[in-house]
């Protein structure tokens, strides 16, 4: 995975800082390299198939300078809903270097952020209701 998107928002009114409606959850999108799971990620689009799990996991470099796994983002009932691939101009002295990658968005019915030291999680889920 070379990069990471998110987001989950709250509609407010600017004017009084009044909640105005109830949390939205946005596209999980990320941006990898073309690879065999390329043609099952276009199926899925394709065929509008529910993948039951995701898990996307984090890692970082501890201070022992070793590469520790850290969170997890676990999605259930996932929609792949966009998969874009990308070609990087090659003429460009940067882009000589890289393979071409793609876009993928998923939508979900439920996501857990789990920060595994401590084990501690929250977990929302889009059909579930929440009173703001």
């Amino acid at each position: 995975m070379q990069s990471f998107n998110h987001g989950v928002h709250i509609p407010y009114d600017n004017t009084f800082g009044k909640l105005t409606g109830t949390r939205v959850h946005d596209q999980l999108s990320f941006t990898k390299e073309l690879d065999k799971a390329t043609p099952y990620l276009n199926r899925a689009v394709c065929q509008g198939e529910t993948l039951q799990q995701a898990i996307i996991k984090w890692y970082r470099i501890n201070d022992a300078g070793v590469e520790e796994e850290f969170m997890h983002v676990i999605l259930k009932n996932v929609k792949v809903v966009a998969v874009t691939p990308v070609m990087h101009n090659f003429k460009n002295t940067g882009g000589q270097m890289n393979n071409p990658t793609e876009s993928v968005s998923l939508a979900y019915e439920s996501i857990t952020w789990l920060y595994l030291d401590g084990n501690i999680s929250y977990t929302d889920s889009w059909n579930q209701r929440v009173v703001a």
